[in-house]
C-alpha cells in the first residue's frame, strides 16, 4: 500500500525519518501553446506503520519565466533536503 498526503506537516508526523527518503519532480506543459507548466513533486519514504508514504505537491507557473526554471530546486531546498531526502524514488 502507498499512502499519499497533501499536507507537509502530516507527512513529517507519519514518516519514519530513520529510514531513507527520496524526492523527485516532473514538469509538464499543460496548455495548448506551452506557456504554462505544472510541476508535480514528491517526497517518499517508509511510514512508521511500515508502508510507503508520499508527500505530493503541485505548482503552476509560466513556462518561460524564472519561476519555472527554479521551481524544483526551491521545492527540494524547502521541503526535501531538511528531512535528509536524496533524489530518487521508491518502486514496488
Amino acid at each position: 500500500m502507498k499512502e499519499v498526503v497533501f499536507d507537509y506537516e502530516e507527512f513529517k508526523q507519519k514518516v519514519d525519518l530513520a529510514k531513507p527518503l527520496h524526492h523527485y519532480g516532473c514538469k509538464r506543459r499543460i496548455d495548448k501553446y506551452g506557456a504554462v507548466v505544472k510541476l508535480e513533486t514528491w517526497i517518499e519514504g517508509v511510514s512508521k506503520a511500515g508502508h510507503i508514504i508520499a508527500f505530493y505537491m503541485e505548482k503552476y507557473a509560466e513556462a518561460y519565466g524564472d519561476e519555472s526554471k527554479n521551481m524544483y530546486h526551491q521545492f527540494a531546498e524547502k521541503y526535501a533536503k531538511p528531512l535528509g531526502s536524496t533524489e530518487g524514488m521508491w518502486k514496488p
